[in-house]
């Protein structure tokens, strides 16, 4: 299971669950279900907006990349996207939850 989430702004996006989450999958949910979960934020702040994804295999198929030039020109980051991964970024970093104590 795997579960897709943002935070823009003060706004929470989602949360959307996965049961199995492949590259088409992903591209249904970013062509379908996201456009119209982001109604809500105005378009001055979608139109400058990034968006930004971890290195998970399905956010890296064709459909997605190409989804995603089309969609946000430029502003996204990610594997294989305009944008890469800054290394020790302290603002842009991947997402990493664990359980207890570390």
């Amino acid at each position: 299971m795997n579960v897709w989430c943002s935070v823009l702004g003060n706004k929470l996006v989602g949360p959307f669950v996965f049961d199995n989450l492949t590259g088409n999958a992903y591209e249904l949910f970013l062509r379908i279900e996201l456009p119209g979960s982001l109604e809500d934020i105005p378009l001055m702040t979608r139109s400058l907006m990034y968006f930004q994804h971890d290195r998970a295999p399905p956010h890296y198929t064709r459909l997605v990349r190409d989804y995603l030039n089309e969609s946000f020109r430029n502003r996204w980051v990610g594997r294989g996207g305009p944008v890469a991964w800054p290394p020790r970024s302290p603002d842009l970093r991947l997402l990493i939850f664990t359980s207890g104590d570390t």
